[in-house]
């Protein structure tokens, strides 16, 4: 049987088949090179370092792709890190990688089914058709790609799942408090990380590109659906303004990048429901992984705290 990360302590050499993702090419303080990235085994994730980086190392690191690879395992600051003296990339016929990749918790039909039923639901007829005509330039691969790189959902039919978990919530917030406009709040809900979808390359070895480099998804959100709004001759509505208000204002606050705070109803319960699901979907996962009793590893949606879950 394969062994996983949970099977090793510190100072245990080991063996270890691992997705790699977030590689990243630093320097030492002696100005030498090593690698630094992620490993995840079906299960769990480890930080994993090459210092003798040679040429032959550095050319066969791709994020996304299924490796063996063989050293050490070392505590450090009190949490595991693998350091890999020798690896080798795996080819289809090896092993079926699909076993090293995260998927949401309802399959892509699933989610294409519930999404287009609150399209439905919308009844402004300005709104429903904005955020129709967004998402069929996406519609193939918008519910197989990540929400994000690391922090939240970030695994195949992330996004979708992400949208999908806050429509979910929403609902009972229209029911409590109906001078929400339900079309507004299901219509910015699913447009509010359209962005992503140039921001992100893919669930597969996930990547900022360019463009989200350079912009971010805020930015490149608000572009798509302005493009949209003016193909349609809609850019002059409050439908149109409202919506793009949501997408430029749905972190909250200038220090979390939002270009734009929330000034209308719809835009503050969306900006309440992407942090609650967000970090909360974050905790989870962590929370699942961690024995009552113990404290989670530190979580980076919560500036690196560690949790403590109840032995109760």
């Amino acid at each position: 049987m394969r062994k996983k990360i949970k099977d090793f302590n510190p100072t245990d050499k080991a063996v270890l088949i691992l997705r790699l993702s977030d590689i990243q090419i630093r320097k030492t303080t002696a100005n030498a090179d090593y690698a630094s990235m992620l490993g995840f085994d079906g299960t769990d994730l480890i930080e994993v370092k090459i210092w003798a980086l040679t040429d032959e190392k550095r050319e066969i690191l791709k994020n996304g792709e299924v490796y063996e690879l063989s050293g050490i395992m070392k505590d450090y600051q009190g949490k595991m890190q693998f350091n890999v003296s020798e690896l080798r990339m795996l080819d289809d016929s090896e092993i079926d990688k699909s076993e090293f990749f995260e998927y949401a918790k309802m399959n892509e039909e699933e989610l294409k089914e519930a999404i287009i039923n609150y399209i439905n639901l919308i009844d402004n007829p300005v709104i429903k058709k904005i955020v129709f005509t967004t998402l069929k330039q996406f519609f193939s691969e918008f519910f197989k790609h990540p929400a994000a790189m690391s922090m939240h959902h970030n695994y195949f039919g992330g996004l979708a799942y992400h949208v999908y978990s806050m429509l979910t919530l929403s609902d009972t917030y229209l029911q409590m408090y109906p001078y929400f406009n339900r079309s507004l709040v299901y219509g910015g809900i699913i447009l509010h990380d359209i962005g992503k979808m140039i921001e992100l390359s893919g669930p597969k070895g996930t990547e900022y590109t360019k463009e989200g480099n350079l912009l971010g998804h805020i930015a490149i959100g608000s572009n798509i659906v302005y493009k949209v709004a003016s193909d349609l001759g809609v850019e002059k509505t409050d439908e149109f303004l409202s919506l793009q208000h949501i997408i430029l204002s749905h972190h909250g606050l200038l220090e979390y990048g939002s270009p734009k705070e929330p000034q209308i109803p719809e835009a503050v319960l969306i900006h309440i429901l992407d942090l609650s699901d967000s970090r909360l979907a974050a905790l989870e996962k962590e929370a699942l992984s961690t024995l009552p009793g113990d404290f989670t590893e530190p979580i980076p949606a919560f500036e690196r705290k560690k949790f403590y879950k109840p032995d109760i």
